[in-house]
């Protein structure tokens, strides 16, 4: 997480109630990671939710009832992991939103011969690409220790039913981190959009 933190900004002013940095001194340019990101997300939640439901059949349809079981291990890590994945094509295209509200109000600001300004990242532009990242790891780490449940299931019954009774919680909190995460984009949005409209608002008013 190191590489993706950018250098803090020198010059930082005040535009309404919000603090403001001059748009080169953005530093790590998150939405431009994030239309790389969210379609291959995507993608991946597509599959694995393809191959969730797909196993689910077999699930349903064997009469192997060893196979059954350990189906029934594995699975919902995988069905949880495609839910996770999509939900980070969401957290990832509402970073590119959060890109456009900037590179729109460069232009608009550049037009008007004034310099270019832009919202200086809140605690949630910080705060919601580590939680999406912790959320998804949370969920691949269930997702493996399906197959280890199905691995115990013959000789290590116990530490089987042990790794099933905690590793359903741990998969709703790494979903929860992620529509955390997601909650974390939609609060940054809102604060993007109330400082283009104080910036446009401070620049009427300096030329009336």
């Amino acid at each position: 997480m190191s590489s993706l933190l950018h250098r803090l900004p020198t010059h930082v002013v005040r535009i309404g109630s919000q603090s403001a940095v001059p748009r080169e001194e953005e530093g790590f340019d998150l939405p431009a990671l994030a239309k790389k990101m969210w379609l291959p997300a995507f993608a991946m939640g597509l599959m694995a939710v393809a191959a969730g439901v797909v196993a689910g059949v077999i699930q349903a349809t064997s009469g192997n009832a060893a196979r059954v079981a350990q189906i029934a291990a594995w699975n919902p890590g995988l069905l949880f992991l495609g839910i996770g994945f999509l939900l980070s094509a969401v957290t990832f295209t509402l970073a590119r939103i959060l890109g456009e509200l900037r590179d729109g109000g460069t232009s608009v600001q550049q037009s008007l011969g004034e310099h270019a300004l832009m919202l200086k990242r809140p605690w949630s532009g910080y705060a919601f690409p580590p939680a999406m990242m912790m959320g998804l790891m949370t969920l691949i780490a269930t997702f493996g220790l399906g197959f280890l449940q199905a691995a115990w299931l013959d000789n290590r019954p116990a530490d089987a039913a042990d790794i099933a009774a905690w590793s359903g919680p741990l998969r709703f909190a790494g979903v929860a981190l992620i529509f955390t995460s997601v909650v974390f984009a939609l609060v940054t949005i809102v604060k993007s959009l109330h400082f283009q409209a104080d910036r446009l608002t401070q620049i009427a008013d300096e030329r009336q």
